[in-house]
């Protein structure tokens, strides 16, 4: 039977159709792996992280914070060393964003909440646990009183830093410099909106979990950091170093 062109634009525009909506449902799946986030659990999340991908950026580009100077600023890891290895594997999707290999156990997850509950009691006068703002379900490092700290604290609400219980990999916002010397050193990385949209200060970095006691005490150093920026101490050497 000889064929149209009629016909073979409907077969054409039935093929697309079909391979479009199998993407859209392994993308889908994808997404629905990495676990809760800051979106709803359902298509309609899905939905609104898949047009967020169309504005992300590279996460370990630090000339975007080459014009962030900051009087406010403090620098606490000029020493930090080199992470060992390559990065890991990043999800797809900027909301939520998650990594997808390298993952810690039970055990490491669990000394990764301790180290945030020591560095909680013990800055406690300044910070306090509350619910993220950004991620909506779990409890972050937060600012007593967020218009005391940097414009960054504007911005999140007074967040300082959260764990995310699926992957042990991290959230903190920290000063430009310190920023720019994790991610060079192979810490971390940029969330791909930072300072782009979502009230995401431009220093919004993901932490990757520590692989054993030495990165741990790393990740410690880190988060002292980021609380150092967010509540602008000055003796930052006795912050860092406690």
């Amino acid at each position: 039977m000889k064929r149209t062109p009629g016909k073979i634009a409907a077969m054409l525009a039935g093929a697309v159709t079909a391979a479009a909506g199998v993407w859209v449902y392994r993308d889908y799946q994808k997404w629905l792996a990495l676990g809760p986030g800051g979106l709803p659990c359902n298509f309609g999340g899905w939905m609104k992280t898949t047009q967020m991908r169309l504005r992300k950026c590279d996460p370990l580009d630090t000339n975007l914070l080459s014009d962030l100077a900051n009087a406010q600023d403090v620098e606490c890891l000029t020493d930090l060393p080199t992470r060992e290895g390559p990065r890991p594997a990043i999800g797809v999707h900027p909301v939520p964003h998650r990594q997808l290999n390298q993952l810690p156990g039970q055990a490491m997850k669990e000394r990764i909440e301790s180290l945030f509950d020591s560095a909680v009691s013990r800055e406690g006068d300044m910070v306090e646990y509350r619910l993220s703002y950004f991620e909506k379900r779990n409890r972050a490092v937060t600012l007593r009183r967020p218009d005391a700290g940097p414009s960054d604290s504007l911005l999140s609400r007074g967040e300082i830093a959260h764990v995310h219980p699926s992957d042990g990999s991290m959230h903190m916002i920290l000063s430009r410099d310190d920023a720019r010397t994790v991610i060079k050193r192979g810490w971390g990385e940029l969330h791909p909106l930072a300072g782009t949209m979502l009230d995401l200060p431009p220093t919004y970095l993901l932490i990757y979990p520590p692989r054993d006691s030495e990165e741990l005490a790393v990740t410690a150093r880190i988060l002292d950091a980021a609380i150092a920026h967010m509540t602008l101490r000055q003796d930052v050497e006795a912050a860092v170093s406690s």
